[in-house]
């Protein structure tokens, strides 16, 4: 329950945030400038938001071969938007899929921010072998009874699998490189359907939240991987 009321919470407080933020600009300048000047603003944000930093966090560490190639997973939502992420590890695909394995919401975690996404429990810093197993059909946990369930499982190589509703696929995939180095990438494909003002707002907050929270958990599993690696 802890995540759900966090992640509320985060959503109400940025809403609120906002209207705050234009009812100061209202009441400072006046409802006629207030409301020019509050539209020019959202404009260009909307604009720098939509040409400069969507596209960078969108792809954050990845390169150009891996936005592009295909992966394990993409057929399962044709015609989606594509995200991928990603991140070199100095360590083997070996080394690496272990913490994969485990990840999830009651089991070693998300390696990312606990107080917002594994109820303030700390995410597991070792590999914890009863969670070493996992098959098509298991489910990973975002929070008590929402996740992906599980479409493939290839060891050392990729985990595939969709969201409960059917509008997201998510894989992560590991790619040998020379020196015992590995490439972690990860691919979202998301299909919203028709966009309405409130999956727009819901899209415009989730979006750049998940960015925030993926970035640090490719970094954590970066840094486990290689200190067990080593």
């Amino acid at each position: 329950m802890r995540t759900q009321m966090m992640i509320m919470l985060i959503v109400m407080a940025v809403v609120l945030t906002a209207i705050a933020a234009m009812w100061g600009v209202i009441w400072w300048l006046g409802a006629g400038l207030g409301s020019v000047v509050l539209v020019a603003t959202a404009a260009s944000l909307i604009l720098i938001v939509r040409r400069v930093v969507q596209p960078w966090y969108r792809r954050w560490g990845a390169t150009d071969e891996e936005t592009t190639m295909a992966m394990p997973g993409d057929e399962l939502i044709p015609d989606a938007t594509s995200v991928t992420r990603a991140i070199g590890v100095a360590a083997r695909p070996e080394d690496v899929w272990p913490w994969l394995v485990q990840l999830g919401y009651g089991k070693a975690g998300w390696y990312s921010y606990d107080w917002i996404d594994n109820d303030g429990r700390p995410s597991a810093d070792e590999i914890i072998p009863e969670y070493q197993t996992l098959e098509t059909g298991d489910r990973i946990l975002m929070m008590p009874e929402m996740g992906f369930t599980v479409t493939s499982v290839d060891p050392n190589r990729s985990i595939v699998s969709l969201l409960e509703d059917g509008t997201t696929s998510w894989c992560l995939g590991l790619y040998p490189q020379t020196g015992n180095g590995t490439r972690l990438v990860s691919r979202w494909r998301n299909k919203w359907g028709k966009i309405t003002l409130a999956n727009a707002l819901f899209i415009a907050i989730t979006d750049p939240g998940t960015f925030i929270m993926e970035q640090k958990m490719l970094r954590e599993i970066r840094d486990r991987a290689e200190r067990t690696g080593a």
